[in-house]
């Protein structure tokens, strides 16, 4: 529905898309209308109402209404993937939930709600100001609405709230710690999140990886409690970017043997951990090339539907590539499952763009950024592509009370998540901004630059070797270019290789590369951006207002850059007059 498997076995479970009543009226009105008018537009959901024509320049509040019925009295939890970018859901006329941040899910759950019809209002509102996260300023365009999915699901008495897995390799069942003693088995440590709407009940929990089931009887008390199982889980193949094998999870409550409640996730098996300059995978250095990747179309908007997020996968692996930065937000959980899938690693990234001191230090603008980030990480803890937390991007990391906030990040990511990699992006050597204090708190450094673009000079080899060096002078640890590019008008090729165009693009990638992809002691890059993006209408005289960097257009059709990319990161001839 919402993944790319079944999440549960037991539950009812429906999608709420589908047409919703909409409109824009009354524009300042925080609480729920009385009723919506008679001449209520309609529109789709999932959706942003500004890829929509009439709403393409909407920003500020709107209200969503749609109803559903039940056939019997039952409790349901309704599950929100992501409305951007505040939003208050109304169930028959009570207020049930309010959540800020547009890229990461919230829910609520209804008891024993009768049977019949019941209507469903949401309010959205898109608008920025120095209180939101992100701010007004970024260069991205602030879409607004029902983004991602609505899922109704039906729930008993006592019922799987949620479920974190952790786990150590090398473990095996000779206690040699190799294959060869005996096959690898993970030891898993699995804590389940059961909630309980009633009196205290019995139920057995029951955690199942692959083959392997581990059980316990408890008492489950009225509101809920967790408990935590541990077990070992034998012979287990390890996720690779070459064999991406993956497991199937199954969490369940049981009463006299037979499952009442369950929810289902999948697992990969892989290490990470860093070792001077490599960021090592399975304990081998791993090169990242990778490509930054925003959820934009200008059909869709972020709203995309999975045959776009196959497409994109598709060509991003096609130039070679092996690793995404999910710029600057959680990108929506069914594309992290295609790059489970495919054995590609994500960077994920709350979106803190161009953060000061002053920022961090408004109203709970650092609250609000530590709850984004454990939702991010509850959200996708399973996913074993993801292979690092970043915490902000292009702040301004010289400045003390910078330091402090992105501390408590790393801090917050660290205590939720151990068993991946915490990163952010600078850009402090770039612009000269003085020394980074933030980087000291990362396991490896992501830095931009944009050498031959936001500079009078053409791109020179020159100018990047001495970037490289003086960021390794300055960081021990793995470097990541994490943003480098040169914008490029689709269909702009002039002999000259002026500035905007597809010719000086390609003679970017052509000077750039080389350089990244000979130094051995670089662990990667990701390229800004893999296509052209919408922007709002004046930021930074954007051509088109769209950020033009994409090495492929808005809908996908390879630049002439995307050509070179490609032979140099695989070998292949350069394909630059490509349809599709």
């Amino acid at each position: 529905m919402h993944r790319r498997f079944e999440t549960t076995t037991t539950r009812q479970q429906r999608t709420l898309d589908g047409t919703w009543e909409f409109t824009t009226e009354p524009p300042n009105t925080d609480s729920m209308p009385e009723a919506f008018p008679a001449d209520a537009d309609t529109v789709p959901v999932p959706c942003a109402w500004n890829a929509l024509p009439e709403y393409y320049d909407h920003h500020g509040p709107a209200w969503y209404r749609r109803t559903f019925s039940l056939p019997e009295s039952e409790s349901v939890r309704i599950r929100f993937l992501a409305v951007s970018h505040e939003a208050t859901v109304y169930l028959d006329g009570e207020e049930r939930v309010e959540h800020s941040g547009g890229y990461t899910p919230f829910e609520f759950v209804a008891e024993d709600l009768a049977a019949g019809e019941h209507e469903l209002v949401v309010r959205a509102e898109n608008g920025r100001s120095e209180t939101t996260i992100p701010l007004p300023e970024t260069d991205w365009f602030d879409y607004g609405g029902i983004t991602r999915e609505v899922v109704l699901e039906t729930v008993p008495d006592v019922f799987v709230e949620g479920f974190d897995l952790r786990y150590d390799l090398g473990v095996s069942e000779s206690g040699g710690g190799s294959e060869e003693d005996g096959g690898e088995t993970a030891r898993i440590r699995a804590d389940v999140h059961v909630a309980n709407l009633d009196d205290d009940a019995e139920r057995t929990v029951a955690v199942t990886v692959g083959e392997t089931t581990a059980r316990e009887t408890v008492t489950v008390p009225a509101g809920g409690e967790t408990y935590g199982l541990e077990f070992d889980v034998p012979s287990v193949e390890r996720w690779t970017l070459e064999e991406p094998t993956l497991h199937d999870v199954h969490v369940a409550l049981e009463v006299d043997g037979e499952v009442v409640d369950d929810q289902r996730d999948r697992i990969g098996f892989r290490e990470l951990a860093v070792d001077g300059r490599d960021i090592l995978l399975n304990g081998d250095p791993v090169d990242l090339r990778g490509v930054n990747r925003h959820e934009d179309h200008p059909e869709w908007g972020p709203a995309q539907p999975l045959r776009i997020m196959r497409e994109d996968l598709a060509r991003i692996r096609e130039a070679g590539m092996n690793c995404i930065r999910g710029s600057h937000y959680p990108n929506h959980p069914r594309f992290l499952d295609l790059c489970d899938e495919a054995g590609v690693l994500v960077i994920e990234e709350i979106p803190y763009w161009h953060f000061d001191a002053e920022d961090f230090a408004r109203e709970d603008l650092l609250e609000r950024g530590v709850t984004t980030l454990e939702e991010m990480i509850s959200r996708d803890r399973h996913h074993p592509s993801v292979f690092a937390w970043s915490l902000t991007n292009e702040c301004a990391n010289e400045q003390e009370g910078v330091a402090e906030a992105t501390e408590r990040l790393a801090e917050t990511a660290r205590d939720a998540d151990d068993s991946r990699l915490v990163t952010l992006a600078s850009y402090n050597e770039w612009v000269d901004r003085g020394e980074d204090r933030c980087l000291e708190h990362c396991d490896f450094a992501c830095v931009n630059g944009y050498y031959g673009w936001y500079t009078d000079e053409r791109v020179s080899a020159d100018q990047w070797t001495g970037f490289l060096e003086r960021v390794k002078a300055d960081h021990e640890m793995p470097v990541v270019v994490s943003e480098f590019g040169a914008g490029a008008v689709e269909g702009e090729r002039t002999w000259e290789r002026g500035k905007w165009s597809e010719t000086y693009q390609t003679e970017f990638f052509e000077t750039v590369l080389p350089v990244l992809l000979g130094d051995d002691e670089l662990a990667g890059f990701t390229i800004w951006q893999f296509c052209d993006t919408r922007t709002s209408r004046d930021p930074m005289g954007r051509p088109k207002s769209k950020n033009n960097k994409g090495i492929v257009g808005e809908y996908r059709r390879p630049k002439a850059a995307y050509g070179t990319v490609k032979q140099l990161l695989s070998g292949s001839e350069p394909d630059t007059d490509a349809d599709t």
